[in-house]
């Protein structure tokens, strides 16, 4: 980034090289189209060369990035349940894919919002900063999340 704020143009494609198929992953979960997150996709690199100069040198890039990605994700559109796809083995229960598709799309936006950024990895201080709220509050609601789906998947309390 820090190369990318002085008008190297290689750095920008080296970031995307680099976070682009990752982006696309959230994207596409965030959306539930891969249309829609390929138009996010766009908006979203485009967004961090626009934006470049607001990046803070010796701040992580994951969260700043991800934070755009999923303003740029919100603003496509919300997602449609039969869209998603997910990834792994549901050989155990052939239908969790469909409940768990359901239960993420029957979520408040913003719910889903702070869910799939947590489900990549980012914690509950970077989650917060990415969308302006405080940690304790995005752990609060993330656990009110969790509890919810469960409630929905039938699963029981961890």
């Amino acid at each position: 980034m820090i190369r990318l704020q002085q008008g190297d143009r290689r750095a920008y494609q080296a970031l995307y090289a680099r976070w682009g198929a990752r982006t696309m992953d959230f994207l596409l979960r965030r959306t539930g189209s891969r249309a829609c997150a390929e138009d996010a996709l766009q908006d979203t690199w485009l967004r961090v060369f626009r934006y470049a100069r607001s990046y803070e040198p010796g701040r992580p890039f994951a969260p700043w990035l991800f934070g755009i990605a999923a303003r740029a994700g919100h603003d496509a559109r919300e997602p449609e349940a039969g869209a998603f796809s997910l990834t792994g083995s549901y050989e155990a229960d052939p239908t969790l894919r469909d409940r768990v598709l359901r239960a993420l799309h029957r979520l408040d936006p913003e719910d889903r919002r702070l869910l799939l950024l947590n489900v990549e990895g980012f914690d509950a201080t970077e989650v917060g900063r990415m969308l302006g709220m405080r940690p304790g509050t995005v752990r609060q609601r993330l656990t009110r999340i969790r509890r919810h789906l469960q409630g929905v998947l039938g699963e029981p309390d961890a």
